[in-house]
């Protein structure tokens, strides 16, 4: 048993997932296979698209018919009241809504009756009809308000998807980033490693030729197993990356993923062009961001929707109107030949009045519009100090930045200096070998701190970019 669990764990071990090396330029094409995050941020799109659509859905034209027929058997009351038996019925109506809130009706109808004294009498006519809020429609332009907060709404979602797009990409870029760090710091924890095995190792023959005591070769031994320990932990690290990778682009989640060739230098050159042009900046630069769109569409967004609130207590003018003509005579086309050539012309107007008499729905509708004015405050607020805020503070943390990269490339430099000059003065034992491991355990950790400080230099810039999307700077454009 224990055995075909050991050989199940080695051929598992074993098998090979296929390679694929990435860079940038992958991340980009990998927002082509629609990945989860992409779906969401579409859906959001499309539910917006669906919001505006079902707006506008009540101002389709529609189609509407019918037919009846009826017959009844029964005593009449008196020889000169008569049963009508049997009604034939039947219309076809064409009924549009406009954007003013106009709705105009086309409808053709006909019926037919017999009873004592009619045999297949026929009624065929066309009619015209209109009706609309006068107050809340024409006055108040409710319809149209309605369509104008539905676009506006789209044209928010728009932006938010094209900025949420370039976020997402920059999610990517940003773990591709942590990766090339982590490969840098273990090619350069590895090469030190080498060091401390050969350290180990004359250690051990000082010790076998009496030069050296088990302290110091104890001693290197230990710095050796904290390095490997350092870059196990490092290598960890990396596979979470590489999962967390994974989880947000799920179709390469059956591949071995590794690194594609990469310039550091360039990359460097490419930061610094980047963060020079956004320091350039004296004011805030609203030409490199959708959000300033976002701000103005918003508060149109805000004067629709008090539009259309303040029809909520709004007295009801309801005027309906209708014009047709009719043809008669004792046959289906006797009726319409008649129509053709009589043409009895009929009409008919009416007027609803609907007034609140009490302060109930004004005092909604006050609720509803201050709602509607902070909501919308809060949201151009929240936009303005995203702008604002990323554009300052990440200019100052820049100059930080840039001040902590140049110290710690002096403290590099000093310490290299030093370890070179410390090496030799333990050859000739003017130092201990507790002094030299410090020395170079600092050596590692500033060519360390040096790495995550441009990781952190890369990524301020990636979530500035996230912001001010349009930025023309080579970094923004992969």
């Amino acid at each position: 048993m224990k055995f075909s669990l050991l050989l199940l764990l080695v051929s598992v071990s074993s098998f090979a997932l296929p390679v694929l090396k990435i860079d940038e330029s992958f991340l980009r094409k990998s927002l082509r296979e629609n990945p989860p995050s992409i779906s969401q941020i579409e859906i959001n799109l499309l539910s917006a698209k669906l919001e505006a659509s079902s707006i506008k859905d009540k101002f389709s034209s529609s189609l509407s018919g019918g037919a009846s027929y009826m017959v009844t058997n029964e005593r009449p009351f008196a020889a000169f009241i008569p049963v009508t038996s049997p009604i034939k019925m039947g219309q076809l109506e064409v009924t549009k809504m406009t954007e003013r809130g106009v709705t105009i009706g086309v409808r053709g109808f006909t019926e037919q009756i017999t009873n004592n004294f009619v045999k297949h009498g026929t009624t065929t006519g066309l009619s015209v009809s209109a009706g609309v809020d006068i107050w809340k429609e024409l006055i108040q332009k409710r319809s149209q308000s309605q369509i104008g907060n539905a676009n506006q709404n789209l044209e928010i979602v728009k932006l938010q998807t094209s900025i949420a797009k370039k976020t997402f990409l920059n999610s990517l870029r940003k773990i591709y980033w942590t990766l090339v760090a982590n490969e840098e710091s273990l090619r350069i924890s590895r090469k030190l490693l080498q060091s401390s095995k050969k350290q180990v190792q004359q250690a051990k023959k000082r010790l076998v030729s009496r030069v050296a005591d088990k302290g110091e070769v104890a001693r290197y031994e230990s710095q050796y197993s904290s390095r490997k320990s350092s870059i196990i932990s490092l290598q960890y690290q990396k596979e979470g990356l590489i999962r967390n990778l994974k989880e947000l682009l799920p179709h390469v989640a059956d591949r071995e993923i590794d690194l594609a060739p990469y310039n550091i230098n360039n990359t460097i050159q490419t930061v610094l062009a980047c963060t020079s042009l956004i320091a350039s900046q004296s004011g805030l630069p609203k030409d490199y961001t959708f959000y300033d769109e976002i701000i103005d569409a918003i508060k149109k967004q805000e004067r629709t929707e008090k539009q259309i609130n303040s029809t909520y207590a709004a007295p009801e003018v309801i005027l309906q109107s209708e014009f047709g003509v009719k043809g008669r005579d004792f046959s289906y086309g006797d009726s319409v030949s008649d129509l053709g050539e009589n043409r009895y012309k009929n009409y008919a107007i009416g007027l609803q009045v609907n007034i609140p008499l009490d302060s109930r729905k004004k005092t909604t509708e006050d609720i509803l519009q201050e709602v509607t004015k902070r909501k919308m405050r809060a949201r151009t607020s929240q936009e303005m100090a995203r702008i604002q805020s990323f554009h300052t503070q990440t200019v100052r943390q820049i100059a930080f930045l840039q001040e902590i990269i140049g110290n710690q490339r002096n403290n590099t430099r000093f310490l290299s200096q030093s370890l070179k000059s410390s090496q030799k003065k333990y050859n000739q034992a003017r130092l201990t070998v507790q002094q030299l491991v410090n020395e170079q355990d600092a050596y590692l950790n500033s060519n360390l701190d040096e790495i995550q400080t441009n990781l952190t230099t890369i990524n301020t810039i990636l979530d500035y970019l996230s912001v001010y999307t349009e930025t023309p700077c080579k970094l923004n454009r992969i």
